[in-house]
């Protein structure tokens, strides 16, 4: 087996390059593979599509991310939009790492490479799929896509000099629920529009809107305990905003990870969603910034292939 390794060396304020320095001398004794360090922003999109010509037919080669989960998002898309189907697998060294709480892909180093090299299937797993009408976009994500409260709160997080401290004493998810509470104050209520299986559906104050893959957003938070990659749907959680007491007490419910199961909480379970704001809103997807624009999006699911056994 051959691995092509994707390194983001800045990731997690440079763990993904502590992370290699662990890993490469057990790589070096072990493995064939090739190294491919990021210079620049979506670096990784390139050296994926590079990848994928280089090995347009080989079933036995192997792409392995060394990052956060945003690298991660765009070694994914670059790999399907140049028609690879190379598995992936995942060292999680970012901020979050809520695609590895999601699989089951252990957060140390030496365990969830180990989890790659003892694997000898590639398992096929439910990604997201979208379209953006307005924009004329398509991409696929392996979290989520939230509109309103989760990408305000990861807007002011990715641009807060905070992050930076926080993530360097390994409290990155401290930085992502320190905005939550300023955001409750800022954002506003909006008008979100669903269709589900036939369905059509109006929530006039819309502050939470959720489709995720897997139940972890934020970097550890749950957002919906039932959400599955190994289930062909996509789960949506919308929560609309109450007055500021309830409204606080939805916040400290999507903390706990019970906002899904509450009364509070609109559910969906589907393969397909069409839904759309009247305003401009901020957007998030797999926790990176979509801007603050407005949504017609249409998710649905497809799948991919990774070279990684999960742990129980």
């Amino acid at each position: 087996m051959h691995y092509e390794i994707i390194l983001n060396p800045t990731a997690g304020n440079g763990k993904a390059q502590k992370t290699w320095n662990i890993l490469r001398p057990v790589i070096e004794g072990q493995l064939d593979y090739s190294l491919h360090k990021t210079d620049y922003a979506n670096h990784e999109a390139f050296f994926a599509k590079r990848i994928a010509k280089a090995y347009p037919h080989n079933s036995d080669t192997v792409v392995i991310v060394i990052s956060g989960d945003g690298t991660l998002h765009n070694v994914l898309n670059g790999l399907i939009k140049a028609g690879s189907a190379l598995p992936l697998s995942y060292i999680p060294a970012g901020t979050g790492n809520d695609f590895a709480r999601g699989y089951g892909i252990s957060l140390n180093p030496e365990k969830a490479l180990q989890q790659i090299i003892s694997t000898a299937k590639a398992r096929t797993i439910t990604i997201g799929h979208y379209t953006e009408s307005i924009k004329n976009e398509e991409g696929y994500f392996l979290n989520n896509i939230g509109i309103g409260f989760d990408a305000a709160i990861v807007s002011r997080t990715n641009s807060s000099k905070t992050k930076k401290g926080l993530n360097k004493l390994r409290l990155g998810n401290f930085s992502y629920l320190s905005k939550a509470f300023g955001v409750i104050y800022d954002q506003q209520p909006f008008q979100l529009t669903l269709q589900e299986q036939g369905h059509h559906y109006i929530f006039a104050n819309a502050f939470i809107v959720v489709a995720t893959n897997h139940p972890y957003i934020g970097g550890g938070f749950q957002i919906d305990r039932s959400a599955s990659v190994n289930d062909d749907a996509i789960n949506m959680v919308i929560a609309e905003r109450k007055n500021w007491l309830l409204t606080l007490w939805e916040v400290i419910q999507f903390g706990r990870g019970k906002l899904a199961e509450s009364r509070f909480a609109h559910r969906f379970h589907a393969k397909a969603l069409h839904y759309s704001t009247t305003s401009l809103e901020f957007g998030q997807i797999d926790g990176e910034n979509m801007g603050n624009r407005f949504y017609d999006l249409n998710v649905d699911t497809s799948h991919y292939q990774f070279w990684q056994e999960p742990h129980n």
